[in-house]
């Protein structure tokens, strides 16, 4: 009985003890939605290329700048851009102001992933991780790829805006 009490007056001051506050996790500095990687007849071979498309969102206070990605599933992870239906890499990423969301679309803005290691046809699960000048990277949930008829540009690899 003796051993009882002992052990019950031990605990309670740890009943009382204050209690610390659960960790509180940053604000998020980038925010995406809607992302999705194209499945075509570009991207359903080894060595071949997609885009990827997404709303990114700039929760800071200062401008950032999407500039490239790394995904297990491609060799490359560029943004690219698409101008008169030319397809071209942009010479300095993709600026997102302050509060600011900017959408990445076929036909427009997009991520593009080069040089695939293995087909992305629909349905394929694809990892990115996207890296940012002003930001801290930013790694995606996998997305899916689904067809779109949209976005059937030419592509200039040499050609910068």
């Amino acid at each position: 009985m003796r051993r009882s009490v002992l052990i019950a007056m031990a605990l309670v001051p740890a009943l009382f003890a204050p209690i610390a506050p659960a960790a509180v996790a940053a604000p998020a500095q980038v925010v995406v939605a809607d992302s999705w990687v194209k499945a075509s007849s570009f991207s359903d071979h080894t060595g071949g290329m997609t885009g990827v498309f997404m709303k990114i969102t700039n929760k800071t206070k200062r401008a950032i700048t999407l500039l490239s990605g790394t995904s297990t599933i491609a060799a490359m992870v560029e943004t690219h851009q698409v101008v008169d239906g030319v397809m071209s890499k942009t010479a300095r990423g993709i600026k997102i102001m302050p509060g600011k969301t900017v959408t990445l679309e076929p036909g427009g803005l997009h991520v593009m992933l080069m040089g695939l290691k293995k087909p992305i046809l629909a349905g394929t699960k694809v990892d990115l991780t996207l890296k940012f000048a002003g930001a801290s990277p930013l790694v995606l949930k996998p997305m899916l790829a689904k067809t779109a008829a949209a976005g059937e540009e030419t592509y200039d690899p040499g050609m910068k805006h």
